[in-house]
C-alpha cells in the first residue's frame, strides 16, 4: 500500500511539473480568406448552375458568413447548405442570360476560432460572353467613426431617383476597407447615387431611429466610353454629432471687461450655449447640435454671464449661422457697439498720507 502511494505522488508531481503547449497545438489566430468560388471570379459563359459557392481556408462560423453575403443582381435562393468549408447558396431560379453577376462577402466573418475577416472580397462572374467593366472606386471619409466596414450603396438615377433607404434594394453594394477605400465593379452603363451607410447596430438593415446614411457629393455617370471612375470621396458624419462656433469679436474695452458671446438655437430659444471671449479676441463654443443659431455678444460688466438689456453694452448686429454635424463653422465676425462704461474704481492713495506699516 505504501509503494502505491508513493507511485501515485510521483506520478502527479511528474505530470504538474510538465511544461509545453496546451492540448490541441498551437492557438489559431490566423484569419480564414476565400480559396475560391463557383462560379469562379472572372468566370464568363456560365451556364446552368444549381448554386453559388465560396470555399473558404478553414472551417467557418456559420451565421457569421450567411448574414454577410450580398449578391447583386439579386438571385432568388431556395436555401443554403455547407460542405466542410464551403459555403453554398442553393437557387431557386436559372441566372439571368447575358448578365454579370458580383458577389459581395463583407467583413466580420469568422472562423471556427473567433479570427475575424477584416476586409471585404468582392467577386464578379458574367452568364455572358464577358464582364461589364463599370467600376467606380473611392473612399469614405468618417470623423469619429471606423473607416473599416462601412456599407457603399449605389441606386440607379432612373429606376430610383429618390430612395427610401428602409424598403429600396440597392442596385449595387460594396463595403469599405480598413482605410476607407470601397470598389463597385460590373456595373451597368447609368447614372448612379451613391450612398454611405453606417449600421450602428450591425443588423445589416436600415433603421432609421438608429443609422445614418450619407449621399456622395455628386452622381457619378458610367458609360461604355467612361467605364471607371475613380477618386469618388462620401463624407460619412453622425447627423448627431455636435459642431461649433468659432470666429473674433471686435471691440474697444480693456481686458479688465469679459466679452460674453451667445448662441441662441432658432429651433428652440431655450438651447443657448455661452462663451468668453480670449484676450486676443477670439472665440470658440462647442457642443452645438446641427442646425441654425443666432449669434451674439455683449460686455459682462457685472460678471454675471447674463446679459443686462440696459447696462452693458451689446453687438452692432445678430449673426444667423449655420453648424453642421461634426463641423466648425469658423471665421464668424461680430463687432461690438463701443460706449463709455463706468468701471470699478481703483482704490488710490491720498497725497500726503503716509502709509500704514
Amino acid at each position: 500500500m505504501r509503494k502505491l502511494f508513493f507511485l501515485v505522488f510521483l506520478i502527479v508531481i511528474c505530470s504538474c511539473a510538465r511544461r509545453g503547449l496546451p492540448p490541441g497545438g498551437p492557438i489559431d489566430l490566423v484569419p480564414p480568406r476565400i480559396v475560391s468560388s463557383e462560379p469562379d471570379s472572372g468566370e464568363i459563359n456560365v451556364g446552368v448552375v444549381p448554386e453559388i459557392c465560396i470555399d473558404f481556408s478553414e472551417p467557418m462560423d456559420k451565421r457569421s458568413v450567411r448574414d454577410a453575403v450580398v449578391i447583386r443582381p439579386p438571385v432568388k435562393v431556395e436555401g443554403v447548405r455547407w460542405r466542410k468549408s464551403t459555403f453554398c447558396l442553393t437557387l431557386a431560379d436559372s441566372l439571368r442570360p447575358s448578365t454579370t453577376y458580383t458577389v459581395l462577402l463583407m467583413s466580420g466573418c469568422k472562423d471556427g476560432h473567433g479570427n475575424v475577416m477584416t476586409a471585404p472580397s468582392l467577386l464578379a462572374f458574367s452568364t455572358g460572353d464577358s464582364l461589364l467593366a463599370g467600376r467606380i472606386q473611392g473612399k469614405v471619409l468618417t470623423k469619429g467613426l471606423p473607416a473599416a466596414g462601412i456599407p457603399v450603396w449605389a441606386f440607379d438615377s432612373l429606376k430610383c431617383p429618390a430612395p427610401d433607404f428602409s424598403k429600396d434594394q440597392p442596385t449595387y453594394v460594396s463595403q469599405s476597407g480598413g482605410d476607407g477605400a470601397f470598389n463597385l465593379i460590373g456595373l451597368t452603363s447609368g447614372v448612379y447615387l451613391l450612398f454611405a451607410f453606417k449600421d450602428k447596430n450591425a443588423n445589416r438593415a436600415y433603421d432609421a431611429d438608429v443609422d445614418f446614411v450619407s449621399p456622395a457629393p455628386f452622381n457619378v455617370i458610367i458609360s461604355p466610353e467612361e467605364s471607371l471612375f475613380t477618386g469618388l470621396e462620401i463624407p460619412l458624419v453622425d447627423p448627431n454629432e455636435p459642431g461649433s462656433i468659432a470666429g473674433t469679436v471686435e471691440h474697444c474695452y480693456p481686458e479688465s471687461v469679459t466679452i460674453i458671446v451667445r448662441t441662441i438655437s432658432l429651433k428652440d430659444s431655450l438651447s443657448l450655449s455661452a462663451a468668453a471671449v480670449r484676450p486676443d479676441s477670439t472665440f470658440g463654443v462647442a457642443k452645438l447640435s446641427a442646425g441654425q443659431y443666432k449669434v451674439d455678444c455683449f460686455a459682462d460688466l457685472n460678471s454675471n454671464r447674463i446679459y443686462d438689456t440696459v447696462l452693458e453694452p451689446t453687438c452692432e448686429e445678430t449673426h444667423v449661422v449655420q453648424v453642421l454635424p461634426g463641423e466648425a463653422t469658423k471665421d464668424v465676425k461680430l463687432k461690438m457697439t463701443c460706449l463709455p462704461i463706468a468701471l470699478p474704481a481703483e482704490s488710490k492713495q491720498g497725497e500726503g498720507e503716509t502709509p500704514e506699516k
